[in-house]
């Protein structure tokens, strides 16, 4: 470990560099202190730091000085961060500088889980413990002291973390004993979890190192460790750094004798950038490093804000940091010579710049000159709008990339705002731009010069063409990082949202009851977007295993937001879902079934059987999509050289067996780059104000069928017996003696949208008469918005339900959508309407469709 003296020379060398005022005067004062509390209602906000990873709840055990804050799980079994950060008693979960929180840490696992801590204790710098009720505030060093008892082949492990009140990291110390009466080879390990797979992120590379160092760019945080007399074999994925610690001898394990005890001690540190890292890593004083302070300017000596700088020595990269909104960074480096490479918008905009060693200020000017854009963004009645603007670079001179897609109001080469206003840099050049705020409105296609240091105008308006008078626009399927399986900010969720004008959204993280509610408040959006807290519940058999539900109870800072707990099987989930809550009532939606699996093949060994029938009457919804393969119907779709199910067509398939579960299709979004508005559902409501939407009223609308499943286009369709003036629509039940059945069909599309297909399903199977293609009936179909516009009359001899669907077979989503998704083409069908003929309700005619019901697919 490094000495005292080395540590109050770093402490004052980051004061003075990184701006620690407050931290400096108290080491002169004598003011500083630790404090160690479990959190509860009182202690939250003294304890807890921001970041989109923090996963603290009350009865964790919190630790902080004037620089660092932490928390350790609290030591009991059932204690998860989320779906699959599990485990996480006696881990710590959450770790940030206190004057510029931003967790990213998912946990750090002292042992690498193999140890059960059920027993924690606050001790003083006299090892005493003291009492968990109230926190405890010292001058003195602290520590929160967690112990496993020992199992049948396993020694007793207690952990201790410990913070004193100058300290720039936590000291993690690990003791060991063999309580057995055999000798026992302990491994000496941890696991170290950060997820980036999608993130601006770099770590330590696999090998024997003295220093783990983990750097997010992009939400400025870092992480280092280190460990006294060891050496450190890392093993990293996308997610975990697997450490072994290796003794002189090179071992990565102890021998222990029975009684005997081996203790090792590690450090953790977190930074806003690697630099500061490293800065505490190497014990930088002022007598061996030197504190740059340098700004980045244009040749108009205007700065250049959020520059991505990379340290190097020699040709060693040494970690990077950014610049402030004035260009401006200060960070400490050791006394070598330094230089440098300047990054921004995704672009290298200098290289090798070397650095003052005298501790001057540098003036790096570069020939880079972004200009700004200032966008003022309304609808047709001058009103400012949520919208999507994507930027697309024309000449190839520069790149544009704002951040990763985890990101918020800009991401990747899209900006999402709230309130259609804002004002961003961008690299100079010509762009094409498209402005767009989901299928019920016009999109705005233009291009945009950006002349070098100077401002652009980007007004434009978005006028609402398609008209949904009763319907509402709904996802019943997002995530964000508290799911768990990937890391995009949840209010860069809720802004994807908006922007993509989705008017009912509930919130549905995997094993987590959470709100959205927060951030719609924060955004000023109320009047945009309605919300109620939910879940999915994500258990195994994968993928099978996933239901959404909502609304469920949250109950803010508790283990799963208050919400069930998954398994032991589907039946047994399901109804442990719907029971929750006092049997509230909710809605209970299937998420991407394998339709035959779940229905007639439980065992999944592809002989058909009952399937999971306890959980049947539960059903409410279940997810169809992907929804263009009603384009082409039949029980297996070819996506290049892979075969998948055509879950629409096993739906077809159920509804004729009788069972009445209505389809769905969602997002399922899970990154924030184009991930929401490309599917969605229209539900009927009794406002069009989304501020006044009724959530159970949504949850009532599911439930009876009453919605339209799209991608884009709006289709409406109302069903009354000829010669009756009663109208019915998706999921009603419409009696008809004399079988004799009207159909009034209406599509429409934005300017950005086209059909080029129309047809009635009759049972599941596409009614002759009323099969309708531009290229066979060109007729039928129109410019405009409104593409499509008859009475269809049909003439049936038995009970039916009937489907319209329709979708554009030639063309894609790809000139609003950028991704994968974009590929898909324009397509929307209805919930079936139930035809009674005979009077004596409706009878499903178990027609299969040509084709056995299906089973387990076997990919």
């Amino acid at each position: 470990m490094k000495s005292l003296m080395a540590v109050l020379g770093t402490v004052l060398l980051l004061g003075l560099v990184v701006g620690l005022g407050t931290a400096r005067q108290v080491i002169k004062t004598g003011e500083s202190f630790v404090e160690i509390g479990v959190l509860s209602e009182e202690t939250w906000n003294r304890f807890v730091a921001d970041g989109k990873e923090v996963d603290s709840i009350y009865g964790d055990i919190a630790l902080r000085n004037d620089y660092l804050s932490a928390v350790i799980g609290q030591p009991i079994a059932t204690r998860h961060a989320n779906m699959t950060v599990r485990d996480i008693a006696g881990a710590l979960i959450d770790l940030a500088v206190q004057s510029a929180p931003s967790d990213q840490l998912a946990a750090y696992y002292p042992g690498k889980r193999r140890y059960p801590f059920r027993q924690a204790a606050i001790v003083n710098a006299e090892g005493a413990e003291v009492s968990l009720d109230q926190p405890y505030r010292s001058g003195q060093s602290a520590a929160v002291v967690l112990k496993a008892e020992a199992g049948e082949d396993r020694p007793e492990a207690t952990v201790r973390y410990q913070l004193g009140p100058h300290d720039r990291f936590l000291t993690v110390v690990t003791t060991l004993t063999n309580r057995s009466n055999k000798l026992q080879s302990v491994p000496l390990e941890d696991d170290f979890r950060v997820d980036g797979g999608k993130e601006e992120m770099l770590r330590t590379p696999n090998g024997t190192v003295d220093q783990f160092w983990v750097e997010d760019r992009y939400w400025d945080q870092a992480y280092g460790l280190d460990a006294e007399g060891l050496k450190l074999q890392l093993t990293s994925d996308a997610r975990v750094t697997a450490i072994k610690y290796e003794r002189p001898d090179g071992a990565t394990s102890v021998a222990l004798e029975p009684g005997q005890s081996y203790t090792f001690q590690r450090r953790l540190y977190p930074g806003k950038n690697r630099l500061e890292v490293n800065a505490i890593a190497r014990g930088l004083t002022a007598g061996n490093s030197t504190a740059h302070q340098l700004v980045v300017l244009n040749k108009r000596h205007r700065p250049i804000p959020r520059t991505l700088v990379e340290f190097k020595l020699g040709s060693t990269s040494y970690g990077t940091a950014r610049t402030d909104n004035d260009g401006r960074l200060k960070v400490v480096t050791p006394s070598e010579p330094v230089t440098v490479d300047l990054s921004a918008f995704g672009n290298k905009i200098a290289a090798n710049l070397p650095l003052k060693t005298d501790g001057q200020p540098d003036v790096l000017t570069v020939d880079f000159d972004p200009g700004t854009v200032t966008a003022t963004i309304t609808d047709g009645q001058q009103r400012l709008i949520p919208c999507k603007v994507e930027f697309k670079p024309l000449d190839g001179h520069y790149k544009l990339d704002y951040g990763p897609e985890s990101g918020e109001f800009a991401v990747r080469n899209l900006i999402y705002t709230p309130n259609g206003k804002f004002q961003r840099l961008i690299p100079p050049g010509k762009y094409a731009v498209t402005i767009s705020h989901g299928p019920e409105f016009d999109a705005v296609f233009t291009e945009l010069d950006i002349s070098p240091g100077e401002s652009a105008s980007l007004v434009a308006s978005l006028s609402r063409t398609v008209e949904t008078p009763g319907w509402v626009s709904s996802d019943f399927h997002s995530h964000s990082s508290p799911s768990g399986d990937n890391t995009s900010s949840q209010l860069g969720r809720v802004l994807n949202l908006v922007a993509e004008h989705i008017e009912f959204a509930p919130c549905t993280e995997h094993n987590r009851v959470s709100t959205y509610q927060p951030h719609i408040d924060r955004l000023g959006i109320g009047s945009q977007m309605m919300t109620v807290s939910g879940i999915e519940l994500t258990g195994l058999p994968l993928p099978l295993n996933h239901q959404n539900a909502f609304p469920i109870k949250l109950v803010e800072r508790t283990q799963d937001g208050g919400g069930p707990v998954t398994g032991p099987d589907l039946e047994s989930q399901i109804e442990r879902l719907v029971l929750h809550d006092g049997r509230s009532e909710k809605l209970l939606q299937v998420n991407h079934p394998d339709l035959g699996w779940m229905f007639y093949d439980k065992d999944g060994d592809g002989k058909p059987d009952s399937g999971f029938e306890r959980a049947f009457p539960f059903m409410d919804v279940v997810e169809i999509h992907p929804i263009d393969h009603v384009l082409e119907l039949g029980p297996i779709v070819q996506r290049g050289t892979r075969q998948q199910p055509n879950t629409i067509f096993n739906w077809l398939q159920l509804l004729n067996q009788g069972f009445r579960i209505y389809g769905v299709v969602n997002t399922d979004s899970h990154y924030n780059f184009h991930g929401s508005g490309w599917l969605r559902n229209w539900v009927q409501s009794s406002t069009d104000d989304p501020a006044k939407i009724d959530p159970m009223e949504m949850v009532r609308s599911a439930e009876r069928g009453r919605l339209v499943m799209s991608n884009g286009p709006y289709l409406e369709v109302q069903a009354h017996e000829s010669g009756r003036s009663e109208l019915h629509v998706s999921g009603e039940d419409l009696k008809a003696p004399s079988g004799r059945v009207s159909l009034k069909v209406r599509v429409q599309c934005p300017n950005w949208l086209d059909v080029d297909r129309l047809f009635v399903l009759v049972n599941g199977r596409v009614h002759e008469q009323h099969n309708y293609s531009r290229e066979k009936t060109p007729d039928a179909f129109r410019g405009g918005v409104v593409k499509f516009e008859r009475t269809l009359d049909l003439e049936i001899s038995s009970d039916a339900h009937i489907i319209v669907a329709t979708g554009n077979t030639q063309g894609k989503l790809t000139n609003i959508y950028a991704t994968d998704v974009g590929n898909a083409r324009p397509a929307a069908m209805t919930n079936p309407i139930f035809v009674d003929v005979n009077g004596d309700g409706f009878q499903a005619n178990k027609d299969t469709l040509d084709v056995p019901l299906p089973t387990k697919f076997s990919r």
